[in-house]
C-alpha cells in the first residue's frame, strides 16, 4: 500500500503503518488500557477506556480506504489479541468489541464524512456498555435488584418526609446513568470527529515527532496483568447480593417481603455458579477454537500488534507527562493525540 494520496500528501507515513499501529493501540486499550490508567491515575474509567476504543476506531476508518473492511479487519485482529492475553475477559466484553466495531462498519459505511458517524458510534457505543450492566445485572438478580433499589428508596421517602418519587428509585438510577453515559457518548462522538485532523497536523509537522522525554524516564507502568483468582471477579456479585439479602432478611424482617431472601439467595447463586463454572467456560473455550480458526489467516497482523504493543505502551508514560499543564477537562485528550501520533511515528525495533 502507498502513501496516503487522499488527503495530505505529505504525511511521511502509509496508511498500512498508521492502520498496524492504531489496530495494536486498540488491541493495547482493550487487553491493558485499564493498567495504564491505573498506573497514570485516569479518573473516570469505564468511560475512559471506551472513549479511546471510540477514537481509535474513527481514526481507522479515516486512514483506511475501505471503511468498513478496514475497521473488521481491525476488530478481528483486536478480538484476537484480547482472547490471548486476557483469557479470562468477560463475555460481555467481547460483545463490546463486536458491537464497537459492526456499529462502527455500518455507521461509516453509509454516513459520510467522520465527524457525525463518528458522534452517532460514540453515543451508541457508551449506551451500549451501561446498558450491557443493567442487562446482566437484572439475568443475575431477577426483579429483585430492581426491587430492592426501589424499597430503599420508598423507605428513605417515608424517613425523610420526602415526596419526590424515590420509590421508584430504580428508574432514576437507570436513567442518570443513561444520560451520563449518553453525554459521555456525544462528547466522545465530537472529539473523535476532530482528533484525526490534529494528528494529521502534528505527523505533518516540520519538528522531529518523538517524545521530549527519554522513554526510560516515563513513570513505570503495570507488567502485563497477572492470573488472577478467578473467584474474585464474583465479589461485585457478592456484594450486591447481600445488599438485596439486606433489604429483604433484615430491613422488612417483620413483613411478608422477609421470605423472599431464601428465595433471592437460591437464585442468584444458582445462576452465578451457572454463568462462572459452566456457561462461561464452554463460551471460552468456543472463543478459543475460534481465535485458532482466526489466526490463521490474520497471524501477521496479530503478531504485528503484539510485537508493538510493548512499545506503544511505554509511549503512554511521555505522553502523559507532556500533557501535566493542561486543564484536568482536556488532558486525556491531548495525551491521546500525543499517544497517537508517537505510536505512528515511532521506529519499531
Amino acid at each position: 500500500m502507498g502513501k496516503i494520496t487522499s488527503r495530505q500528501t505529505e504525511i511521511p507515513y502509509s496508511a498500512e503503518r498508521m492502520l498496524q499501529r492504531l489496530t495494536a493501540l486498540w488491541g493495547l486499550t482493550e487487553a491493558g488500557l485499564g493498567g495504564v490508567i491505573h498506573s497514570l491515575r485516569i479518573p473516570f474509567t469505564g468511560i475512559v477506556v471506551g472513549s479511546t476504543a471510540i477514537i481509535l476506531i474513527t481514526l481507522i476508518a479515516h486512514v483506511g480506504r475501505k471503511r468498513p473492511r478496514a475497521i473488521l479487519h481491525a476488530m478481528a485482529v483486536v478480538l484476537i489479541i484480547k482472547a490471548g492475553v486476557s483469557p479470562h475477559t468477560p463475555i460481555p466484553a467481547y460483545i463490546a468489541v463486536i458491537f464497537q466495531g459492526c456499529m462502527a462498519a455500518v455507521l461509516f459505511r453509509y454516513l459520510p464524512g467522520i465527524r457525525w458517524p463518528a458522534m452517532l458510534l460514540g453515543l451508541l457505543g457508551l449506551i451500549e456498555g451501561v446498558s450491557q450492566k443493567f442487562i446482566t445485572m437484572t439475568l443475575v438478580y431477577g426483579k429483585s435488584v430492581w426491587e430492592a433499589i426501589d424499597l430503599i428508596g420508598a423507605k428513605l421517602s417515608d424517613q425523610w418526609g420526602l415526596d419526590i418519587g424515590l420509590d421508584h428509585a430504580s428508574a432514576w438510577l437507570i436513567g442518570i446513568f443513561i444520560v451520563y453515559y449518553g453525554i459521555g457518548g456525544v462528547i466522545t462522538g465530537w472529539l473523535a470527529g476532530s482528533i484525526p485532523l490534529k494528528v494529521d497536523e502534528l505527523l505533518r509537522s516540520h519538528h522531529p515527532i518523538s517524545p521530549a522525554i527519554p522513554v526510560n524516564a516515563a513513570p513505570d507502568l503495570p507488567p502485563k496483568t497477572r492470573r488472577r483468582w478467578p473467584l474474585r471477579r464474583l465479589l461485585p456479585a457478592l456484594l450486591i447480593l447481600f445488599m438485596i439479602l439486606g433489604v429483604y432478611g433484615w430491613l422488612y424482617a417483620d413483613t411478608p417481603l422477609h421470605s423472599r431472601a431464601f428465595y433471592i439467595l437460591a437464585r442468584t447463586l444458582l445462576v452465578l455458579g451457572g454463568w462462572f463454572f459452566l456457561l462461561g467456560p464452554c463460551v471460552r473455550k468456543w472463543i478459543q477454537r475460534l481465535q485458532k480458526r482466526k489466526s490463521m489467516r490474520y497471524s501477521e497482523a496479530v503478531a504485528q500488534a503484539m510485537t508493538l504493543m510493548p512499545q506503544l505502551r511505554k509511549m503512554a508514560g511521555p505522553a502523559w507527562a507532556e500533557t501535566a499543564a493542561a486543564p484536568r477537562a482536556v488532558r486525556w485528550y491531548r495525551f491521546l493525540i500525543r499517544w497517537v501520533v508517537y505510536s505512528i511515528a515511532l521506529d519499531a525495533e
